[in-house]
């Protein structure tokens, strides 16, 4: 399980970005990557359920903070079946305002208020299954990413494992994953060029340990996410991973 992202940061993930050099990266790990994903899959899925799940239905409040006199309260419903379809909507007051839909071969944006889908092609397409894929259950961060390396830091003097999860494309910095060197559950992502997701807390829900509570930051605004709803092999329609026909 991979993650939760209001559009803005989502998209944020598979945008283009220049460069920003070298910089230090960490110590040497003193594990290799197949083994810590191996942990890390038992950390969160200690019976296997998320890996054999046919689908999932996950919901989440997110309250969004662009200043300290303005809060905003929506609905982010994610939807995944096998083998590799997700839908993510946006609610406010119970009512669709955006979605991002890919059904396997084809993605599209919906923007609900303007009564509009967009499809979404060529690179920018590719770019965007980077986020399909990582809502999957079976998928790797090698399978994934060009490269992948494995550090070994310390964040507010704990110590952390750090994947840093190099692109395909050129043009865009990799994405930094941190994950607890004792506890194997990713405590941080750094998402280029300036997005930043941290889990608060996890929680067991349906036989799994998912973030229960996260806060985000992009651009000096900040999503806090609360988990109220994750089921395993939820029944769902094919139908859902196309967009509406608006009239």
């Amino acid at each position: 399980m991979k993650n939760f992202r209001i559009a803005a940061l989502l998209f944020s993930m598979v945008c283009i970005v220049p460069g920003s050099g070298c910089h230090y990266d960490g110590d040497p790990a003193n594990i290799s990557l197949s083994v810590l994903q191996l942990k890390m899959q038992k950390a969160m899925d200690p019976d296997g359920r998320y890996r054999k799940s046919k689908s999932y239905v996950q919901k989440q409040i997110l309250m969004v903070r662009e200043d300290w006199e303005s809060d905003k309260e929506f609905i982010v419903e994610l939807k995944y079946k096998r083998p590799d379809k997700m839908k993510m909507t946006i609610k406010e007051d119970n009512i669709p305002i955006n979605s991002i839909i890919f059904n396997g071969q084809n993605a599209w944006t919906v923007d609900y208020k303007k009564r509009k889908r967009t499809l979404i092609s060529g690179e920018e397409l590719e770019k965007k299954k980077v986020f399909f894929a990582l809502g999957r259950p079976d998928s790797t961060y090698q399978e994934i990413f060009k490269e992948v390396k494995l550090f070994q830091v310390e964040l507010d003097d704990q110590p952390y494992y750090k994947i840093k999860c190099i692109s395909k494309f050129k043009d865009q910095e990799p994405l930094l994953i941190y994950v607890g060197k004792h506890n194997f559950l990713t405590k941080r992502v750094d998402i280029p060029p300036d997005g930043k997701s941290i889990v608060d807390q996890y929680g067991l829900h349906d036989g799994v340990i998912i973030p229960a509570e996260s806060t985000d930051f992009s651009d000096d605004i900040e999503f806090r996410y609360k988990l109220i709803m994750y089921k395993l092999n939820v029944n769902i329609d094919d139908n859902e991973f196309f967009p509406p026909v608006f009239k």
